[in-house]
């Protein structure tokens, strides 16, 4: 119920954010079934509370492990997503306008932020911090992460012909694309300090990634009528890399080195 109610308070925080959201100029994708018969806000309230109650309950995967006062914890599993949605709504796609980067991380970011304290609140414990030290073996990761993600991306780009700006916008989709590589290789490391011993770390870094950005790409078919395979193809493959990348470096190269 804790779950749920984070869920519920997160969703209506994001329907707030976007109602300050400026209307932008027409859209070139064509609104989705929702939109043509005025049932998006149910739709977009429905899905936000399962997308953000499950968001929530991955918390469980590291709340364990995370030293320091429950609100931090909290805190820093919000911008730990929102980190990766930031990302991705950064990337140069046909319908994007100027002010969609700038306004849609905010009003995603706020929700993800207010989760991150409900959870600290509600869920998480004080205790004692697990001070962490910078190994250069993540260097490793960093770059293997970010040379699958291009790969995959250029793969998607070149063969799948996915929905993207590549011929128009070829070096800004190249430079997205290795910017996105080294922020989940960032993101993914940290989550990897902070895993469960009992569970599987390939396993949690598939869920904590995979579920996150599964999420993440399905609130725009409540908005657009967006094609779907193409959706579910760049979601696979992305995630599909991410976690090659890390089962070939070994679950090793992931950990931190503690001071304890």
């Amino acid at each position: 119920m804790k779950y749920l109610l984070i869920g519920i308070i997160t969703t209506l925080i994001r329907i707030g954010g976007q109602l300050l959201i400026p209307v932008g100029p027409p859209s070139i994708l064509e609104p989705s079934l929702f939109a043509k018969t005025n049932t998006m806000p149910v739709a977009f309230t429905i899905y936000g509370i399962i997308a953000y109650t499950v968001l929530a309950k991955l918390f469980d995967l590291i709340k364990d492990q995370i030293g320091g006062h429950r609100i931090k914890q909290g805190l820093l599993y919000g911008l730990s997503l929102t980190l990766i949605w930031t990302i991705y709504l950064w990337e140069p796609l046909p319908h994007v306008n100027a002010l969609d980067v700038i306004t849609y991380p905010l009003a995603d970011g706020m929700a993800l932020m207010v989760m991150g304290i409900l959870l600290g609140l509600l869920v998480a414990k004080t205790k004692e911090s697990r001070p962490i030290k910078w190994s250069n073996r993540n260097w490793k990761i960093i770059i293997s992460i970010t040379n699958y993600f291009v790969l995959g991306r250029l793969f998607q780009y070149l063969v799948i012909d996915i929905y993207s700006s590549y011929d128009s916008k070829t070096f800004e989709t190249i430079i997205w694309a290795t910017m996105t590589g080294v922020v989940v290789s960032l993101v993914m490391i940290w989550y990897s300090h902070y895993i469960q011993p009992r569970v599987s770390k390939i396993i949690s870094l598939l869920m904590l990634f995979g579920i996150n950005l599964f999420l993440f790409n399905f609130f725009m078919p409540l908005v657009f009528d967006n094609d779907i395979i193409d959706l579910l193809l760049r979601t696979f493959i992305d995630v599909f890399v991410v976690i090659i990348a890390i089962y070939i470096n070994k679950k090793e190269d992931l950990l931190y080195e503690s001071n304890t």
